[in-house]
Order: C-alpha cells, then structure tokens, then sequence
C-alpha cells in the first residue's frame, strides 16, 4: 500500500479514493483526517452540481453526493 500525503489528498481526493468508502478504510488516515477529505470531496462535488445546473457542464456522477454524506454520518457514529 502506498502511504499518501494528507496535503495532497484534500485537494483532490477523487484523485486519489475511487469511493468515499475507500476513504474511510484507508489506514494512513485518522477519523479527523478522513471526516477533512470527505468534506473537501462533498465541496467539490457540490460546486460541480452548480456548474451542471448552470449548464456548464460537469462529469458529477448522480449519487456521490449521497455516497460522501453516508461516510461522514459512519465517522459521526464511531466517534
């Protein structure tokens, strides 16, 4: 497993987790780390829904959104 840099990642975690849950599972993270990447992942994924709805076009897949919001209510209840 390749150790990644936390820096990095919230920048762009879809670079770097194919899935919010992927997020969650990564051991290199701490639950406060992972609950930062999810919430830069639900920014991005938010301000390209308002790109779609303002027809400039996006590649958001329908239901990440919904997938983000499912990690961080699991980092919400083991912590």
């Amino acid at each position: 497993m390749i150790a990644l840099n936390f820096e990095e990642v919230i920048l762009d975690p879809e670079h770097f987790f194919e899935s919010p849950g992927d997020v969650l599972s990564y051991p290199g993270f701490d639950t406060v780390e992972k609950k930062k990447i999810l919430k830069a992942w639900e920014l991005d994924v938010t301000l390209l829904q308002v790109c779609d709805q303002e027809n400039m076009g996006s590649a958001t897949q329908p239901r990440l959104l919904s997938r983000i919001h499912q990690a961080l209510q699991q980092i919400e209840a083991t912590s």
